[in-house]
């Protein structure tokens, strides 16, 4: 693991940085091919079936994967368990975001459908979730993975620190840390957390967890009552599918260069640009619909373009964000095979932010980092 130094820079020695002139949102929307804004309800809905089917035939194929392979057989079968049901997920995202149809009723019904039998609460998580795309790496109001100052970080106990660096955390931070306990965000499940403000919210939380709820005690059911069966099948496979969840929200905008923003100096287009498209190889991307290499079109236009038409509509965003390939503001994107070694690699060596400039944080690894190379 890296060790934390403190970088020693006074705001009020700092710099401001000259932005370059960035496209407006519209000039990128008129660039994207108009089909690419067109939401069809039936192909959206395929989707959905077809993620259902995979789950199922995964599930049919468990025994003859226990009897002939043991439990390297069944380690894989988790894996795959959690990449389709983070494909699953996906669907639900567009439903959450307006992206699967015009219809908020078919959202709302297909969005319950696809979350609640991995246990998302579907309202709430619409609503945090939502947040993050508003404030893409604003410091304050950006929600999901939580921006950790050089301040809070020596602020935090060793545990709070060095949480994250434990691999196993990962099978952990979406289900049950984040959803269920609430860090950092408010629990997804409690309707009287700090997430919820309206009696609104808090009815559309109670209707969500009880269609969690139904979810698992038909799983229960399935299981013969037996809790074995039910966490061995049902639980342990959730646990992976929220490692693949975190692991692509957590790529998506981390590395050492990305920039974050205090208010004065924040702006739409500026904070969406920090947004990576990671391809991880193997056929996962289009399992996964392409959350993951089709990333940067959907920060920008996350209510219009459905999953299906990311990937036509990324070559339009790179070619608007040419002009400032070298420049912090430029379309990212990097082939990563190695996506869960990178991850845990991530989570060792970014541990906080400090400031670059006045206005504009980076990861201490990438200040440190730049100073070096000017340094020399």
């Amino acid at each position: 693991m890296t060790i934390a130094t403190k970088v020693k820079t006074s705001k009020k020695d700092l710099d401001s940085i000259k932005v370059p002139e960035l496209p407006s949102v519209a000039a990128l929307k008129a660039a994207i091919p108009e089909h690419c804004f067109v939401k069809d309800p039936l192909v959206s809905i395929s989707y959905l079936i077809k993620d259902y089917l995979l789950l199922a035939g995964l599930y049919f194929a468990v025994p003859y994967i226990e009897q002939y392979l043991g439990w390297v057989g069944l380690l894989a079968w988790y894996w795959a368990m959690g990449i389709v049901g983070s494909a699953l997920f996906c669907v639900g995202h567009d439903c959450g975001h307006g992206s699967f149809s015009d219809y908020e009723w078919l959202n709302d019904l297909c969005g319950h459908l696809a979350h609640a039998p991995i246990l998302a609460p579907f309202w709430p998580w619409q609503k945090s979730h939502r947040q993050h795309h508003q404030y893409t790496s604003h410091l304050e109001k950006d929600k999901g993975h939580p921006w950790v100052t050089e301040e809070d970080y020596n602020n935090r106990t060793a545990i709070e620190k060095y949480f994250a660096v434990i691999p196993i955390s990962g099978w952990l931070r979406w289900n049950p840390i984040y959803t269920i306990v609430g860090l950092p965000d408010g629990s997804h499940f409690w309707p009287w957390s700090r997430l919820f403000e309206t009696t609104e919210d808090r009815v559309k939380c109670v209707v969500s967890g009880v269609a969690c709820a139904i979810c698992a005690y038909i799983a229960f059911v399935l299981c013969d009552y037996s809790v074995y069966t039910f966490v061995k099948y049902y639980y342990i496979p959730l646990l992976f599918q929220g490692l693949i969840l975190v692991i692509i929200t957590y790529l998506q905008h981390q590395n050492e260069n990305i920039e974050v923003y205090e208010p004065d100096e924040w702006g739409f287009v500026r904070g969406q640009t920090q947004t990576i498209d990671r391809h991880w190889g193997f056929g996962l991307d289009n399992i996964m619909h392409n959350i993951t290499n089709g990333h940067v079109a959907h920060h920008f236009f996350f209510t219009k373009i459905p999953h299906y038409h990311l990937l036509e509509a990324t070559p339009a965003i790179q070619k608007a964000l040419e002009p400032l390939k070298n420049t912090q503001y430029g379309y990212k994107r990097e082939v990563n095979y190695d996506w869960f070694f990178k991850y845990l690699h991530y989570n060792v060596t970014l541990d906080y932010l400090t400031h670059k400039a006045k206005g504009v944080l980076q990861y201490r690894t990438g200040v440190e980092a730049a100073k070096a190379k000017k340094a020399h």
